[in-house]
């Protein structure tokens, strides 16, 4: 009776028994899908790589570390290749030059030389800003109009100022359809810990006018993908200093050789244990036994070799990687001769050209936005002469090599001697030289010489007339 009731009980809930089983297997299957991730997480964890920094945020943080000498791994050569590669990008210093005629653009260039003093990106700033760049692998700068009274003879000037990528995430957002029109930047919320306290850093945007954004590295086509130089190598920098600690650990253990006493007998081995507590020297560890020898053991530092050998690879990965001559890193042993070393300077130069003509592109729109921004807040009138024509000056930044001045004696120079090349371009092929001043300078100097010259002969016409009257005067007193 019981049975049958039962039975009549499950016969309506036929529908809950198939839901609890469908939500049973379900269930199984999540476990399983868990279990498998879990266990492909295992493997990858455990799965020798080749490279231990495949995200940009991450990267970036761990070298924003070691260049603060807070990481536990490769803060010597970061902070060194970081420092060296700011300097042979642009340590000759920004130059605005003309691209007209000089006079044409005066007042664009006194503009553009005290727009470039006012923000320092006439001394310190200009390394300092190359330098977050080969942190963060690109760069952000913020244009405003500020109050500059008391500086020179300015109301106002444009001031810039660095965006970290680091602090506040920012994102760019191109124009819909053309990834290379920048038209916003913006970032969310935040905080930052600073000197143990958190800071609120509110979120908000820039619209285009009011920023400049470029970056060193990654695909062309995403303008928030990017990648510092130094990223690539960050493995082999921390290899280096694990190597180098490996090296320390073994000299620590086994560099000192340790005293061994082999005597003939264990009652001589005992008196020689007694003996040697009076010694006049710390012994950290000694051997003895029968046999009635003693020596120095120490064992064999042959695998050491391979540590060295490791480092001195790695070393060169790096500096292949980074355009840093070897030398440069410390293995001085590896410049073998004067030829060597010229070869590496064009190394430096080939190696940096890419983001000192990124660097170009970006100080000249930063150039070309504040001359608008100027204009918009102080030149009200479209007839205001002293309007800004950013067209009327360009950015270089000079770069020295020893080929150029190679090519300007043995090829250039002749050719200008036998009539064959003008002035005017020998003078353009010679590096941070301003052609028209320098033309200038030898106009006045050939007017100089000729009014010399012309006021030298008239001085000897002058002298030659007064002898003439006196030999006349004598002739005729005679």
């Amino acid at each position: 009776m019981a049975s049958s009731k039962l039975i009549d009980y499950f016969q309506p809930n036929k529908k809950l028994i198939r839901d609890l089983t469908d939500k049973y297997k379900r269930s199984v299957e999540v476990q399983e899908a868990l279990a498998l991730k879990i266990a492909e997480l295992e493997a990858g964890q455990s799965r020798y790589k080749g490279n231990a920094y495949t995200s940009y945020a991450n990267a970036v943080v761990a070298i924003e570390q070691k260049y603060n000498a807070t990481a536990d791994w490769g803060v010597v050569l970061t902070g060194n290749i970081i420092d060296l590669r700011a300097a042979f990008i642009i340590g000759n210093g920004l130059k605005v030059r003309p691209t007209v005629n000089k006079r044409q653009s005066k007042k664009e260039l006194e503009w553009a030389e005290d727009f470039l003093a006012y923000n320092k990106l006439d001394r310190e700033l200009i390394v300092e800003l190359g330098k977050e760049a080969e942190i963060e692998g690109k760069i952000a700068i913020k244009l405003d109009m500020e109050d500059a009274k008391g500086w020179r003879d300015y109301e106002k000037m444009v001031s810039i100022r660095f965006i970290s990528w680091t602090d506040i995430k920012y994102l760019i957002e191109p124009a819909p359809g053309d990834y290379m029109n920048y038209e916003k930047l913006s970032w969310k919320t935040s905080t930052k810990t600073i000197a143990d306290k958190t800071v609120v850093l509110e979120g908000g945007s820039l619209e285009a006018p009011y920023f400049v954004y470029n970056k060193f590295g990654g695909r062309l086509y995403d303008p928030n993908q990017a990648q510092p130089k130094i990223m690539k190598c960050l493995t082999q920098i921390d290899d280096i200093d694990k190597a180098l600690r490996d090296w320390r650990e073994i000299n620590n253990l086994f560099a000192a050789p340790v005293p061994d006493a082999e005597c003939e007998t264990d009652d001589a081995a005992t008196q020689m244990s007694e003996r040697t507590k009076d010694f006049n020297f710390k012994i950290k560890k000694m051997l003895i036994h029968a046999g009635s020898k003693f020596s120095f053991k120490s064992p064999s530092m042959e695998g050491t070799d391979s540590l060295e050998k490791e480092i001195i690879m790695k070393m060169k990965i790096i500096s292949g990687t980074t355009a840093i001559p070897i030398h440069f890193l410390g293995l001085l042993d590896l410049l073998k001769n004067r030829a060597t070393g010229d070869n590496t300077r064009e190394m430096v130069n080939a190696g940096t050209s890419k983001e000192r003509i990124i660097w170009i592109g970006t100080y000249a729109e930063v150039l070309e936005k504040a001359m608008t921004l100027w204009n918009n807040a102080v030149n009200k009138k479209k007839s205001d002469q002293r309007k800004l024509d950013p067209e009327k000056v360009r950015v270089d930044i000079p770069v020295y090599t020893t080929e150029q001045w190679e090519h300007v004696e043995k090829v250039l120079l002749p050719m200008n001697l036998s009539d064959r090349l003008s002035i005017e371009y020998l003078l353009s092929q010679i590096p941070d030289l301003d052609v028209d001043e320098e033309l200038e300078r030898q106009e006045k100097k050939e007017e100089t010489d000729a009014e010399r010259l012309k006021a030298e002969n008239q001085t000897l016409k002058d002298e030659a007339a007064m002898a003439k009257a006196v030999t006349d005067e004598e002739e005729f007193n005679t």
